[in-house]
């Protein structure tokens, strides 16, 4: 837990850092080679255009960050869902016939371990969920082979096979979520404005060259930890802020204390 609370710190910085530098040295080389006197001729049009440009590429970045905001919180949804609805039909074993209970509640638990220990890693890897569907395969068939012994039994067995289906659609979108992202496009006007946004400040000549080159390095830190931002969000599944099987691993306690 400690790594994973500091990883994205230092990660970060690893983005901001040379994003900062890169800048820095850039002005500093400008301002070597064109005069203050001549930048300033510069302030009237690029104040204006600078104005509108940081308007413009404000609204994008914040509606993409709102947009990966959503996507991740979405994709946690789904893996609690897909966890709690494990959790329903390992409890509701417990009323079907005892020849069927045991098989039920084994391919559960293997469900659960393989999608914690295995499949989490290679969560974007559209190759690996082979070995997941086959466990899947399984539980259908442990379900198939049920067979309720009076009228009670019958409404927790329609009740798993509608779960059934809920566990399913609740896989299925938690692989669209690690699979979706931002498209190419997008990702271009994204760094492209940034970009465009921090060249802006090479139009200005500042009598005060660190105050300069400070509010440069300020604007890409930002920037470009915003980015960072934004990647780690749309990927959901990858990188320091990833979302962790920690609804899997609960469940396999609940599994536990079920057993008993």
């Amino acid at each position: 837990m400690a790594y994973l609370s500091s990883s994205w710190i230092l990660s970060s910085l690893l983005v901001m850092i040379p994003s900062v530098v890169i800048c820095i040295l850039v002005l500093w080389f400008i301002r070597r080679v064109v005069s203050t006197e001549a930048l300033k001729k510069n302030h009237d049009v690029a104040g204006f255009t600078f104005s509108i440009i940081g308007v413009l590429y404000s609204v994008i970045l914040g509606f993409t960050v709102i947009n990966v905001q959503n996507h991740y919180t979405n994709a946690e949804e789904n893996v609690q869902t897909e966890a709690l609805i494990l959790a329903d039909l390992y409890r509701t074993a417990a009323y079907l016939p005892a020849s069927s209970k045991g098989e039920i509640r084994a391919v559960l638990r293997e469900y659960v371990d393989y999608i914690s220990e295995e499949e989490w890693e290679n969560s974007k890897n559209r190759n690996a969920h082979l070995r997941a569907q086959k466990v899947m395969d399984q539980i259908w068939n442990s379900y198939y082979e049920v067979e309720p012994e009076n009228q009670k039994m019958w409404v927790w067995y329609e009740e798993s096979i509608s779960k059934l289906d809920d566990l399913m659609n609740a896989r299925i979108s938690r692989q669209f979520a690690s699979w979706e992202h931002l498209s190419t496009m997008m990702w271009t006007l994204l760094i492209l404005g940034a970009v465009i946004t921090i060249c802006f400040m090479f139009f200005f000549g500042l009598d005060n060259l660190r105050n300069q080159m400070l509010m440069t390095a300020l604007l890409a830190g930002y920037l470009s930890f915003m980015l960072y931002l934004v990647f780690s969000l749309d990927h959901a599944f990858k990188g320091p802020e990833a979302i962790q099987p920690f609804a899997f691993q609960e469940v396999l306690t609940l599994f536990d204390r079920w057993d008993e």
